[in-house]
């Protein structure tokens, strides 16, 4: 099949990547998490391509920065709430397909991985899945227009609660990484939507 050039998808990938997938590969310290977290979360983004792909929808953009992978979709019309609902929930839903299979086969690794990443993105934190979906239902379905101050609000406080989880983890076992994963976080809440 043809694809005209103009319908080919953007690819960006920022240095922040290549900083991220570095960083992870050094925390990985040869434990192996790192190829499994990757296959997740590729099957996360197919997740959303394929119920995108459903809806008449191609990717515009792939771009890949330090604050993971974001897909932007084209649309041959605009989607009501409910379909950009579904769109957001096939990620996790398409870890949770994944993880049950890879259970069954005795990869659990890849399943705790695929669940953990589903179940990450479904937290209120405009930069993932929930906040996509936090957002739309509290200004779209519901019309509050003091929706997007509260979940700023919220994604702080969710964001700097983790941090202090991860100070704690940080002092107590020497681990970095919910800190790291807090700071990312409230960055992806911080810097300006593109």
């Amino acid at each position: 099949m043809w694809i005209r050039p103009d319908r080919l998808p953007r690819l960006e990938i920022t240095p922040g990547f290549a900083l991220l997938i570095a960083a992870l590969a050094y925390l990985d310290e040869g434990s192996g998490l790192l190829p499994w977290a990757l296959l997740a979360c590729t099957v996360h983004e197919l997740g959303h391509w394929a119920a995108a792909r459903a809806l008449g929808g191609r990717v515009g953009q792939l771009r890949l920065s330090a604050v993971g992978a974001e897909l932007r979709f084209a649309w041959p019309m605009p989607l009501s709430y409910g379909w950009e609902g579904l769109v957001v929930l096939a990620g996790p839903a398409a870890n949770l397909l994944l993880a049950v299979p890879a259970f069954a086969l005795g990869l659990e690794v890849l399943a705790v991985s695929s669940v953990w990443i589903g179940a990450f993105n479904l937290l209120p934190i405009p930069p993932l899945d929930g906040g996509v979906l936090a957002y739309n239902l509290l200004t779209g379905c519901w019309g509050l227009d003091w929706a997007p101050a509260a979940l700023a609000v919220t994604a702080g406080v969710l964001a700097g609660l983790l941090a202090g989880i991860g100070a704690i983890a940080l002092a107590v076992y020497g681990n970095v990484t919910l800190l790291l994963t807090a700071a990312w976080l409230l960055w992806g809440i911080l810097r300006p939507s593109r």
